[in-house]
């Protein structure tokens, strides 16, 4: 039985449990932030990103309690019983166990400890470890008090670690070492990328620019890719359940988990790129036209709009983003026009930037082709697991029904009955879920 904090805004419609609005204004106050400590502070790329981190957490926890009540953590919260120093110490110890776990991980294999991971994730994790040790006596003080489950999956797992005893589901179990893997993996990879984008933007020379429209091209580029690796970075680290931001369900399923791996480093880069799915080749779509040409800039700019659309994705979903799990639901921004914003107009933008049935010949126009076709089927199966996953959620299910007939994509499912979501019988559930 899994917990769903989740509570309608409004009947006859899903309510979306953050604020697209909300989430851009928190956007440009971190963004801020984080110029302002590297000017005044001479902060370096590393630095500028734990002020955005802190700065994420502050602005989205304070105006979600003043613009969006009635789904803010704070406000969700009263006090229940007094403290228990042993449920405090049970949690710390699942708590310290966990981070040992990892970070024996990390240590075992070579994925983890390669240069630009030592350099740029290795000290952020040091600083991140130390923080959350520090600051996880007074929170589960906090949560032990005002939570209405007395005892929690990290507490009744520090109990099994103490007492010995079968305290936890094998479900919940799996469940916990799922949410806690989705963000061990992810984070290393986001973090040490979001570096690399202050790094590019902070000390990019804007002499570059002049008379180069590649240049604005790939700054912009740049600019949307840093903005989605903002939030992303940002939402693997801030899960509090005080703040209603915690990871509810990771995906159950090894399909559904080697569908998302599958599109990222190491898996992506090393073996299904170059092996698998080389659709594009160096020349792409700039040798269509002459450079700064008004084509040019027309097809250039369609590019940054898709990219800045699926960017635009990610901030929708705020500091509760996540891969592979349910944290609650959000249909605003790009939402609004489709389930899957991120993974279809990313897939857009890859046929614009390619376009291999126009810059190949022949039979290599039909092979390119039919493997970047392969990489967005990838993307279709990692949309369709999710589905499966977040349609054990009543909100879910009632918001994905609504896209039947509100999506822009709503004809396609006309033209191909497999695309129109379909909810799961009861007996199709993965698990169940109380309110």
């Amino acid at each position: 039985m899994i917990r769903n904090s989740y509570r309608p805004l409004s009947s006859g419609r899903a309510a979306s449990e953050t604020s697209f609005c909300i989430n851009l204004v928190v956007l440009v106050l971190s963004l801020l932030a984080a110029m302002f400590a590297h000017s005044y502070g001479n902060a370096s790329p590393g630095a500028m990103f734990v002020v955005m981190l802190a700065s994420l957490l502050v602005f989205s926890v304070l105006l979600e309690t003043l613009l969006h009540p009635k789904t803010c953590g704070l406000l969700r919260f009263k006090v229940e019983r007094p403290l228990s120093w042993r449920r405090v110490v049970f949690r710390e110890i699942a708590l310290v166990v966990t981070f040992l776990s990892i970070g024996f991980v990390y240590w075992l294999l070579p994925l983890f400890g390669d240069k630009h991971m030592v350099s740029h994730y290795h000290p952020f994790l040091m600083i991140l470890v130390a923080a959350l040790l520090l600051l996880s006596v007074p929170y589960f003080c906090i949560m032990d008090r005002i939570d209405p489950e007395e005892e929690d999956v990290l507490c009744r797992i520090g109990r099994a670690i103490v007492t010995r005893r079968k305290t936890v589901t094998r479900f919940e179990l799996a469940n916990y070492v799922r949410a806690w893997a989705v963000k061990a993996f992810w984070l290393s990879l986001m973090q040490p990328a979001m570096v690399d984008k202050f790094e590019l933007l902070v000390y990019y020379p804007v002499s570059r620019l002049e008379g180069n429209p590649m240049e604005w091209y790939l700054v912009a580029t740049t600019i949307c890719f840093g903005l989605d690796l903002c939030y992303a970075s940002a939402g693997y680290v801030l899960n509090f359940k005080l703040f209603n931001t915690h990871t509810r369900t990771a995906e159950p399923t090894l399909i559904g988990w080697l569908a998302a791996i599958s599109c990222y480093w190491p898996f992506w880069g090393i073996l299904l790129s170059p092996y698998f799915f080389k659709y594009a080749r160096a020349v792409q779509w700039e040798s269509l036209f002459d450079n700064g040409s008004v084509m040019w800039w027309i097809w250039a700019g369609a590019i940054i709009l898709l990219e800045l659309i699926y960017a635009l994705a990610t901030i929708a979903a705020g500091i509760r983003f996540s891969n592979l799990t349910y944290r609650g639901l959000w249909n605003t921004g790009p939402y609004r026009w489709t389930k899957h914003p991120a993974y279809v107009f990313k897939g857009l933008s890859w046929w614009l930037i390619s376009v291999p049935f126009i810059v190949n010949d022949g039979a290599d126009a039909i092979k390119c082709t039919l493997l970047l076709l392969g990489v967005n089927l990838i993307y279709f199966a990692r949309a369709k697991t999710e589905e499966r996953h977040l349609s054990n959620y009543p909100e879910y299910v009632e918001y994905a029904l609504e896209m039947n007939e509100r999506s822009i994509f709503r004809w396609c499912a006309k033209l191909i009955p497999a695309l129109k979501y379909v909810p799961p019988k009861e007996s199709e559930r993965i698990f169940e879920v109380s309110q």
